[in-house]
């Protein structure tokens, strides 16, 4: 210390302050006239709450476009499944009116229901009758998702020759 006695005292306090900075590696407060460098507590933890709550968000958005995802492949493979039930019942020679139900497989099952549609208006009543039945098919298919119970269902509609009572004979 020899050197620092033949020093100005300005020149001293500057010395002490360089080497309590480099004793500190530079977290020294400013009550002694150095710099503060870091983050307090407080800091940290309103940081690291932040990014809690963002991760959480982040998290909940994938869970949900998950759950979109198997939703939308049910409902995929059940309008597939009406699909190729409404081909079959439409290629039916003949068409009653009613109600019929089956199942696909452990999950989906269907529901066809046929209906004769009036062509001609209901308060006259007419001596001639058309020649052709228009029917409405409707095929349901539903099926339990989780806590629901869920369903899709096609429509058309289909024109059929009136069966004669001799031919049928």
């Amino acid at each position: 210390m020899e050197f620092a006695s033949n020093l100005e005292p300005r020149q001293r306090r500057s010395l002490s302050e360089a080497v309590l900075a480099s004793r500190t590696n530079g977290m020294i407060s400013k009550k002694h006239g150095l710099k503060r460098q870091g983050f307090t507590l407080i800091e940290v933890v309103v940081a690291i709450a932040i990014l809690g709550i963002a991760l959480t968000v982040i998290i909940e958005l994938f869970a949900g476009g998950l759950r979109l995802a198997r939703v939308s492949k049910e409902y995929t493979k059940a309008v597939n499944y009406a699909n190729t039930k409404m081909e079959e019942v439409a290629s039916q020679q003949t068409l009653e009116e009613g109600i019929t139900e089956g199942e696909f497989d452990e999950t989906y099952r269907w529901r066809v229901a046929m209906n004769k549609v009036n062509l001609l208006p209901v308060e006259k009543p007419w001596e001639v009758k058309p020649p052709i039945q228009l029917f409405q098919i409707r095929v349901d298919v539903l099926w339990r998702s989780g806590s629901k119970e869920r369903s899709a269902g096609i429509e058309t509609y289909r024109t059929m020759k009136v069966q004669d009572e001799e031919k049928k004979s």
